[in-house]
């Protein structure tokens, strides 16, 4: 296995810079969550400015911590070091006078800078990135240095949802790796998103599309002036907003779109559709995933009128769709791909998804051609 120690140059023109901002409200539920949000963006110049560096060294003991409670064993996902590629707080790129928004969402048990490489390459091609860390389903270091970690309730509650899933997905052992025929792809997906599990589990995605709505607010507030940064004035939020993420990530990002008509358009890094069982989200969706999560959200085709699109990538593995493509040291989070070719293949599809339904740039998705890809639009 090949490990890498930085990430690939950025797909764009621009460099990237990286800033952390933190904010705190009270959701639906009536909980306080404070949230977290990188804003990665398109700079003129790094000169002077430190490199960001890629998480914080209290992260892997602190998830250690409660993967033990669950009995899992210690996982590294990332070493010490790792080059982000991109700069701690330089100035906005003046080349444009506003920069189109996206809002990524980390997947269940990580950290908001696992979306670097994806938010950092559409950054460096002219978008705004937004990462959120959702509390308690993730861990995130506030700009005060204070850690708001998982929670045992979410871990506990993530195992059991697992263990459901697994036995769905065992007594059908094919759909991990074959791609279903699309009647029996929906009568599965339909099967594991109904179970009791997974419903129940389904809620933190609600409470996570909170959080997305929430930022989606300050980012208005930003915009007027309201609240001070360096983004007044230049984020192009009359076009709307893009929403992405990885594993339930991608299903907050669903949910997202049915629920907030801010959001025009989202993109799920294959996660499961929990939550959204005949769901209209309403808007074009598009899927980038394994043959088992196109098994396990093929209903989408029959309940969203909006649009769906699934690219079927053979050979990639579940947790390639997220930084762990470059980060990983175990050969268990590694497909039969190489890196670099899966990466063009999501970075390719993400940018020119949202450049056509967001940017309205008329971009034609349907010429790409990649080998082994499959590409599935209704």
């Amino acid at each position: 296995m090949k490990t890498y120690g930085e990430f690939p140059v950025p797909i764009g023109e621009y460099k990237v810079g990286r800033t952390q901002m933190d904010f705190r409200y009270i959701a639906p539920d009536n909980s306080e969550r404070e949230v977290t949000a990188f804003f990665f963006y398109p700079v003129d110049s790094i000169e002077g400015r430190p490199a960001s560096i890629y998480a914080f060294p209290e992260f892997h003991a602190l998830r250690d911590e409660l993967m033990a409670k669950i009995g899992s064993p210690p996982e590294k996902i990332f070493d010490d070091g790792f080059s982000t590629g991109c700069y701690d707080d330089p100035p906005l790129s003046a080349k444009e006078k506003a920069f189109p928004v996206l809002i990524y969402n980390h997947g269940a048990g990580t950290f908001p800078q696992q979306g670097t490489l994806f938010c950092r390459d559409l950054a460096s091609a002219g978008y705004i990135a937004v990462s959120i860390g959702h509390p308690g389903s993730g861990i995130q270091k506030l700009t005060d240095g204070r850690i708001v970690a998982l929670t045992e309730e979410f871990m506990g509650d993530l195992a059991e949802y697992g263990k459901e899933a697994a036995a769905l997905i065992m007594a059908n052992p094919q759909i991990i790796t074959e791609k279903q025929d699309r009647e029996k792809a929906i009568e599965i997906s339909r099967s594991l998103t109904a179970a009791p599990e997974a419903t129940r589990f389904a809620r933190y995605a609600e409470l996570q599309s909170e959080d997305v709505r929430y930022i989606a607010d300050r980012l208005d507030r930003m915009n007027a002036g309201d609240i001070p940064s360096m983004f007044t004035g230049r984020l192009q939020l009359e076009i709307g907003l893009g929403v992405f993420g990885h594993s339930f990530g991608g299903t907050t990002a669903a949910i997202t779109c049915r629920d907030d008509e801010r959001f025009v358009c989202g993109v799920n890094l294959d996660g499961n559709m929990l939550g959204c069982l005949d769901s209209d989200l309403g808007k074009p969706f598009m899927h980038l995933c394994t043959a088992l999560a196109w098994n396990t959200n093929a209903f989408l085709l029959e309940s969203n009128s909006g649009g769906n699109c699934f690219v079927i990538i053979d050979g990639a593995n579940h947790y390639e769709f997220s930084d762990c493509l470059f980060t990983a040291r175990k050969e268990a989070l590694s497909g039969s791909r190489d890196p670099m070719e899966i990466r063009d293949i999501i970075i390719t599809y993400t940018k020119a998804f949202f450049g056509k339904y967001l940017l309205k740039d008329g971009t034609d998705i349907e010429s790409f051609a990649f080998g082994g890809v499959e590409s599935i639009r209704e």
